[in-house]
């Protein structure tokens, strides 16, 4: 039988925002040591992969959470909270993140001489498609047995 949403619990905010900060942090990391490896020749490598890591983490927080409240209404016909739903919401949060980064690594090094930045950016967003979609997937697993946030509605 189709989730009708009728026992479907109540997310709160505060779930939201926490889960978009703690994603927010493993991003940031991520970000910074796959940009830190891939401009490690370059002089100022530490620069960019903190400026591209700082830019994430705030730019994409207001992302997040509008991608969490989007999912939360979302309705399937398989359980709320299955492994494919938690697939899809890393492929399209991904795609998203992807598309930011590579804006991102455009716009803040567009003055960075020497270094062609639409293939330094391609470098960073495959280097994170591969990589932060696992990791997204696991925030999304590690969440799901996180009860902080969630009001289960009692049953007649």
């Amino acid at each position: 039988m189709p989730n009708s949403g009728i026992n479907k619990p109540v997310i709160l905010y505060k779930r939201h925002i926490a889960k978009a900060i703690t994603w927010r942090v493993f991003s940031f990391v991520t970000t910074f040591l796959l940009v830190l490896i891939i401009f490690q020749k370059q002089e100022n490598a530490t620069d960019i992969a903190s400026g591209i890591a700082i830019g994430e983490f705030f730019f994409k927080m207001i992302l997040y959470l509008v991608h969490e409240r989007i999912w939360y209404h979302i309705n399937f016909d398989f359980d709320i909270v299955s492994r494919v739903r938690h697939i899809a919401k890393s492929i399209t949060w991904r795609i998203i993140g992807s598309f930011v980064t590579f804006g991102l690594a455009l716009y803040l090094n567009k003055n960075n001489a020497g270094i062609n930045m639409a293939t330094m950016a391609t470098k960073v967003v495959v280097a994170e498609l591969f990589v932060k979609i696992l990791v997204y997937y696991w925030h999304e697993r590690i969440w799901y047995h996180i009860k902080y946030g969630v009001v289960h509605n009692k049953k007649d």
